[in-house]
């Protein structure tokens, strides 16, 4: 029997670094990493495999990774085949195994519909943040002529693009998590920075054989760094739904969190 642990958060949430840590750890990852890239210097840690089969879903529903509405994805017969064919090779082959990527955000319950078992690590992190360091991405690849033309253009052309995607991934985050409580356990991107034991957490959740590693022998502060936390916005509308989705990924953290104290109070109390 294998186990099954998927990394999901928005872009740019640090879901990389957190898949680093945990790649290092023990977590098998894919057999085709993408490669590093200058926003990305350590590497996405990303299976190829994964990743297109999620832009063929996106491609079949005439859509591309830019949600910034709600989805319900059509999923078509021989994208379940090849879901299919990618869990069987990987339950063959490896006792844990998972694979990161951000688009899983909007297609976890079809995983999960297919994997009734694997248990999903949330990482989140302020919207501020994370549409700066989105944004900020694709207007340099626009202007070094790197990538899709079209997809860098569109964060030019609808200033509030990043924040509906940072809502809707998000959403989708939350809506998981309150369907499947008990295999869904959320770290904040400020809770990584400040050294909280990921993999113990983890291990202490779900017992899942993962090798201790400290936060620190893989994150690296300078790749994602604070920024002040204004966010400008067109929209005005899209305030309450955004510090809503924020408040409940906060609460999430927090439940985290607790796991800590409760194993400081413990020690103390020895």
């Amino acid at each position: 029997m294998s186990d099954q642990l998927i990394i999901a958060g928005f872009h740019r949430s640090g879901t990389s670094a957190t898949a680093q840590l945990l790649h290092r750890a023990g977590l098998f990852l894919g057999y085709e990493l993408l490669e590093a890239l200058p926003s990305n210097p350590y590497g996405h840690f990303e299976d190829r495999e994964i990743v297109d089969l999620h832009h063929q879903i996106f491609m079949d529903n005439d859509m591309t990774w830019l949600v910034g509405e709600p989805f319900l994805p059509l999923v078509r017969g021989p994208r379940w085949q090849r879901m299919r064919q990618i869990i069987e090779r990987r339950n063959s082959e490896q006792a844990l195994w998972g694979f990161k990527d951000p688009r899983a955000c909007l297609f976890l319950t079809l995983w999960k519909y297919l994997l009734p078992d694997a248990r999903v690590l949330l990482v989140y992190r302020h919207f501020s943040e994370s549409t700066y360091s989105l944004s900020q991405r694709h207007s340099s690849n626009l202007f070094t002529g790197e990538g899709n033309a079209y997809i860098h253009e569109r964060f030019w052309e609808e200033p509030d693009l990043a924040l509906r995607m940072w809502l809707v991934y998000n959403n989708a985050l939350l809506a998981f998590a309150r369907a499947y409580p008990e295999d869904t356990l959320a770290v904040s991107l400020d809770m990584i920075r400040d050294g909280f034991p990921v993999v113990w957490a983890i291990e202490r959740r779900w017992g899942l054989g993962l090798r201790d590693v400290p936060v620190g022998e893989t994150y690296d502060p300078r790749i994602t760094a604070r920024r002040t936390r204004r966010q400008p916005v067109s929209d005005q509308r899209l305030i309450p739904k955004v510090d809503a989705a924020w408040r409940a990924l906060e609460e999430l953290g927090k439940e985290t969190e607790k796991m800590l104290v409760q194993k400081e109070a413990a020690v103390v109390g020895e």
